[in-house]
């Protein structure tokens, strides 16, 4: 039979409605960044099939934040197909211009962990990308970079600047480092107080180095302080608590 007239427009739109309807089934639920980053945590910690399953489905979907995530959780996993499945999502993230997914591989690649090759100057561009988007953590590692002359000139100067905006968001390690660098007067000015100050900062945050270089100050009268044995053998109790629970690194 013959369909005329307005019959075919009622005809193309229950068809196109139907299409919609099984895209809207077929596609995952839309999620915010707290949920992904719990399907993450889920996957690298115990290996939830159910949050892979979830980051999975929306990281096919094209959904950069899965992808990312994914990435990140999968990368350091000891299976070596999951591994491997990890930093292709990755690097599909990375070309998203993601900074987690940046910053990750950049890790990778200045380490040479899992399925990775050591490569200085991949790293030093990925954290570089990273901490031009704010992530901070990016900042930390280019310090070491640039302290260490991982793939570059040792510059303590540009070192003691990424330590610095690293510090600044609240990273123990940067802010260790960066007081170490005001206590030496390497790449900035010598001023003990604001290494102390610094000092002080991370160990608020358990950073054990931190906690103990205050201790070994106040054992022998470093950084303005005075000798004060009371003081020594209470840095000395924190620093066995931050022992137990030091901060991971960034």
């Amino acid at each position: 039979m013959l369909v005329k007239g307005p019959c075919i427009g009622l005809l193309l739109a229950a068809l196109v409605g139907q299409q919609l309807a099984c895209a809207r089934k077929s596609a995952p639920d839309p999620v915010d960044h707290a949920q992904i980053v719990q399907w993450q945590q889920m996957v690298s910690a115990a290996r939830s099939e159910v949050a892979l399953r979830a980051l999975r489905e929306r990281a096919r979907a094209d959904n950069v934040d899965a992808q990312s995530a994914l990435g990140q959780a999968l990368s350091q996993q000891s299976d070596p197909n999951l591994a491997a499945e990890g930093l292709a999502w990755l690097r599909r993230a990375v070309e998203a211009k993601d900074a987690r997914a940046q910053l990750s591989l950049g890790k990778l690649e200045l380490s040479g962990e899992k399925l990775v090759s050591r490569d200085y100057a991949a790293a030093r561009a990925h954290l570089r990308a990273a901490a031009d988007q704010g992530e901070a953590r990016a900042d930390y590692y280019l310090g070491v970079m640039s302290r260490s002359g991982y793939g570059t000139p040792v510059d303590r100067a540009a070192a003691a600047h990424d330590f610095e905006v690293a510090a600044s968001h609240g990273i123990p390690q940067a802010m260790f480092l960066l007081a170490n660098a005001y206590r030496e007067g390497d790449g900035v000015p010598r001023d003990e107080a604001r290494a102390r100050e610094l000092y002080e900062k991370a160990g608020e945050l358990d950073h054990p180095e931190s906690i103990q270089a205050l201790a070994m100050a106040y054992q022998n009268g470093e950084l303005g302080l005075a000798r004060d044995e009371g003081r020594f053998q209470s840095e000395l109790a924190e620093l066995a608590h931050a022992q137990k629970h030091p901060p991971s690194l960034p």
